[in-house]
């Protein structure tokens, strides 16, 4: 049957990361996959699901597309950049389908955007058809080279750093502010939040020193209790 995970002898069962705000949803989806032989983790947020997907590697991600701090089509994207989380096949459900996000669903690696209400029969039979094609990898960008070196250490382009530094740093606050719970380390933040090593290990230390964030005795950064 279609629906059911299909495995060889001595492979693990494929992996489905279930990514939906609303609980109802979220624990309907995972039910199925649960008894049709699939290995199941949820996550309640856009920031979850990326942190989940760099800790676990799922064979599929089903994501919603509207949650409340990153919708489905930017947590595709930035799963899609990292090499270690590119091979993902993603699934979008979703109430707001439009040509318009499809073709930005599409762009930023989804396999296939389904239309809400979506049984959770149909979506398995497109999870499954996922697994039997070759994952989607986004192409290779080439960065543009700087036209001189002096350009790179302009006064504007340091000031454009600087504002650049700031709004990194406030938006990585108010997502820590708006889920209380959220715990990532700083791998996790990095991929979370689109940043390069330096300056996610700069802002987590900088939030650390404020008294804003707080180290756990896994290494993780959260909100102190």
């Amino acid at each position: 049957m279609i629906g059911r995970a299909m495995t060889r002898p001595g492979r693990p069962r494929p992996f489905v990361l279930v990514a939906d705000d609303d609980r109802d949803t979220r624990e309907l989806y995972r039910a199925f996959f649960d008894t049709s032989g699939y290995r199941t983790a949820e996550a309640v947020s856009g920031l979850q699901a990326m942190a989940s997907a760099l800790e676990i590697v799922p064979d599929v991600l089903l994501t919603d597309y509207a949650m409340p701090d990153v919708d489905g089509v930017t947590v595709a994207k930035r799963l899609k950049d990292d090499p270690r989380t590119s091979a993902i096949r993603i699934l979008m459900v979703t109430g707001y389908a439009t040509p318009a996000l499809e073709r930005r669903a599409l762009s930023a690696g989804i396999d296939r955007v389904l239309v809400k209400p979506c049984l959770p029969q149909a979506v398995m039979k497109e999870v499954a058809r996922a697994l039997a094609r070759p994952p989607y990898r986004k192409p290779e960008r080439t960065q543009p080279i700087a036209s001189s070196r002096a350009a790179a250490f302009s006064p504007a382009v340091d000031r454009r750093n600087s504002a650049s530094r700031r709004a990194a740093l406030e938006r990585v606050r108010r997502e820590f502010a708006s889920l209380p719970g959220l715990a990532l380390t700083a791998e996790q933040a990095r991929l979370v939040f689109g940043l390069n090593r330096d300056a996610t290990e700069r802002i987590l230390l900088t939030l650390v020193a404020e008294g804003f964030l707080a180290r756990t005795a896994q290494g993780a950064f959260s909100r102190p209790r």
